[in-house]
């Protein structure tokens, strides 16, 4: 399936901050009068697991077989890139998921790069310990435990999915830093990238 929109894929580890810095770099956008879609990969995939599994929470989509995880990704990005279709749309996803089994799970396997075509991929990141310090204070998820060389090796296999999707797309690929507090610097500097394209 083609398609003639813009996506832009903006992913990280589970509380790098990756939806407060899209939601600031949207405020720019509307300033300028440049209409963006947002889309959460994990709506969707819920969605399709909801109909297919009668899956109630996200905590519980990710603890799914690989399998059936691998079964829903599949439709969530054909169903994404219908979506897309003629704008220009921020895919706001995980470039790996961490499943219970402990195994590194593709965010964006290659039949979901095929499917959205993305022009850039974005790859918020930022140091392990600000991450762990979020995630504690965050009581609307249930997030699973990972120590600081956890999340840095997180956050390594990420930069690795993520070069490897911009090998088989021809994607553009930048890593925003969203240090404590500054989520509105790195929300800019998306910004600046979504402008470019």
């Amino acid at each position: 399936m083609g398609n003639e929109g813009k996506i832009v894929i903006v992913g990280g580890v589970p509380g790098v901050g990756k939806t407060t810095v899209i939601n600031n770099a949207l405020e720019h956008t509307k300033a300028e009068g440049m209409k963006i879609t947002t889309i959460i990969f994990g709506t969707v995939m819920m969605e399709i697991a909801s109909e297919l599994f009668n899956v109630q929470d996200r905590d519980n989509l990710r603890k799914l077989p690989e399998n059936k995880q691998k079964l829903i990704q599949k439709e969530a990005g054909l169903r994404i890139a219908e979506r897309s279709w003629g704008r220009m749309s921020i895919v706001d996803t995980h470039f790996t998921i961490k499943t219970k089994t402990g195994v590194y799970l593709q965010g964006i396997p290659s039949w979901v790069s095929n499917a959205l075509k993305p022009k850039l991929l974005v790859l918020i990141e930022t140091n392990p310990e600000d991450i762990s310090k979020r995630r504690s204070y965050d009581d609307s998820r249930l997030r699973d435990k990972e120590n600081i060389y956890h999340l840095k090796e997180h956050q390594e296999v990420n930069r690795t999915s993520a070069i490897t999707i911009c090998q088989k797309t021809g994607a553009l690929l930048v890593i925003i830093k969203n240090k404590q507090g500054h989520a509105d610097k790195a929300g800019e500097n998306l910004f600046k990238y979504l402008k470019s394209l």
